[in-house]
């Protein structure tokens, strides 16, 4: 871990210069020059926003937004080519320029030398938000997962590898379980997977928990977030907790058929001043909260990585009304990282940022400041 830290720190803060979209969505094939700051995309539903999201979460190693994407699907309706090519240039000292190649299968490289992705994810580390995970105050307990593992993916290098042999185990107990099976032997194998997912996620939200100081300006009231065991109690050493729990709910995993027990069932609880956020507070005010939470997030990455994250912000100001507005990219700019964000309401040319209005694809860049 020390020598991963030592490298992680070398590295310069950066972002993007310009990206290249080329046979890509609905995108018309060019190269887009962004702000160090802030860039906005504006436009209709359905006009292109999301796939240039999508295309820049591709380039840093990422891959598309929803999980299942065909590779297939990516190409551009009817272009008669089934290769995707997305260039980025960062936006440091060296310039390094990444290309990312899709067809039946990804392509990744630096200046013409091979990367995998994994080390893509450490040169440029970037945190994208869908709408789903902006109702990650009242929505279902994935989106909240999902915010536990972007984060810990970027800050300790084997959480994503680890967390996909839990989740292999849990596939495995699942189909022993379905055939009438004993379980033992796998319990045993997802001992020290599930009590050190749970250990990491326990130590994220606390790093989480830290930063959400710094976000009283989104914050409607003082919150609290806590991990909740998925099927477990709280004992405080997370193997017997792991134990316990599946003695417990030995005979109820039995006549269901499912694991009720582990990571894969955790949850984060949200308290805003004490009560259940998704209870107490308004529409608005949730959103509020959510992007507290991912803003409070990406200050965690940046802590621990000594740089800022990228952040992609998916329909980033529904729900708000003027004042949330105002407060959330007064906090966009107070972070001092590129951000880029996307919205189908339009903005007065006062906006603190770079404008670009998308329209079936095409791209122009409506105002600079």
């Amino acid at each position: 871990m020390s020598l991963i830290w030592v490298i992680l720190n070398r590295i310069p803060e950066m972002g993007y210069s310009r990206v290249r979209f080329n046979n890509f969505r609905n995108i018309e094939p060019r190269e887009i020059q962004w702000s160090p700051g802030l860039n906005l995309l504006t436009g209709p539903n359905g006009s292109g926003k999301t796939n240039i999201l999508e295309g820049i979460n591709i380039v840093s190693g990422w891959g598309p937004l929803e999980r299942g994407t065909r590779s297939s699907s990516l190409p551009t309706w009817n272009s008669g080519s089934s290769e995707v090519q997305l260039t980025g240039q960062l936006d440091d000292e060296n310039g390094e320029i990444i290309k990312v190649k899709i067809s039946s299968r990804y392509t990744v490289r630096i200046d013409e030398r091979s990367i995998t992705a994994t080390e893509l994810r450490w040169k440029i580390p970037v945190l994208s938000f869908l709408p789903n995970d902006m109702s990650i105050i009242e929505g279902p307990a994935s989106f909240r997962r999902r915010l536990m593992d972007m984060v810990l993916a970027l800050i300790v290098p084997v959480y994503a590898s680890r967390l996909n042999d839990y989740r292999r185990g849990i596939r495995q107990k699942t189909a022993i379980l379905r055939n009438g099976g004993r379980t033992e032997l796998i319990d045993r194998a997802l001992l020290p997977l599930a009590s050190w997912v749970w250990k990491m996620r326990e130590e994220a939200l606390t790093m989480i928990s830290e930063s959400m100081n710094d976000m009283c300006g989104l914050l409607p009231c003082p919150t609290d977030i806590s991990l909740l065991r998925g099927g477990a109690g709280t004992l405080p050493v997370p193997e017997e907790d792991f134990r316990s729990s599946l003695r417990l709910n030995k005979s109820r995993e039995e006549a269901m058929k499912v694991p009720m027990v582990g990571p894969h069932r955790d949850d984060i609880l949200i308290r805003a001043n004490g009560a259940p956020a998704a209870l107490s507070l308004s529409r608005g005010f949730r959103r509020r909260t959510a992007i507290a939470l991912i803003l409070a997030a990406a200050e965690g990455v940046r802590r621990k990585l000594g740089k800022n994250p990228v952040l992609l912000l998916d329909e980033i100001t529904a729900e708000l009304d003027s004042d949330g507005r105002n407060i959330l990219f007064c906090a966009l700019t107070e972070k001092n990282t590129q951000v880029f964000a996307s919205t189908a309401e339009p903005f007065a040319e006062s906006f603190p940022g770079r404008i670009y209005g998308i329209d079936s694809g095409r791209v122009e860049t409506i105002n600079e400041n």
